[in-house]
């Protein structure tokens, strides 16, 4: 999900370094839309992954709400143009960018067993994806070096 976001924002960034290239421009517009759709997509079977039993659809719930809000938000966006020509474009690139490396700090829910109770998620089983990254890394080097 994170890669599709940065990937959207990088993107939206694209498109302030292309001149006025209709056919570039529409390319570029329409790779990060399909990038924001699929981390959209992503986005509930993630979410229902996160969160442990108790809370799951109270936590569904929250994200399904607050992907609402942004997409209620985002057609105004196109009418900042008046205030600059790439002006839009910008605050795509940003909130797809930000949103990217925040979702880095969620956790990593591959091949680990759904939680079950709140205590369930502070147990070492349940790190972040940065984390999980750098642990797989010293574990090669572990493995390669006796």
């Amino acid at each position: 999900m994170s890669s599709f976001l940065c990937l959207a924002g990088f993107a939206c960034l694209c498109t302030t370094f292309v001149p006025e290239n209709a056919g570039t421009l529409l390319s570029l517009a329409l790779l990060g839309k399909l990038m924001v759709s699929a981390a959209f997509n992503i986005a509930y079977v993630y979410s229902s992954e996160l969160y442990p039993t108790v809370i799951r659809n109270a936590g569904l719930g929250v994200c399904s709400m607050s992907c609402r809000v942004g997409g209620i938000l985002a057609p105004f966006v196109p009418s900042m143009r008046a205030l600059h020509t790439s002006m839009p474009f910008t605050i795509f690139c940003l909130s797809g960018l930000s949103a990217g490396c925040v979702g880095l700090l969620l956790p990593e829910t591959l091949n680990r067993p759904a939680a079950e109770t709140l205590e369930d998620l502070s147990s070492p089983t349940h790190s972040r994806v940065l984390e999980s990254k750098a642990l797989l890394y010293e574990d090669d080097n572990r493995k390669s070096n006796p």
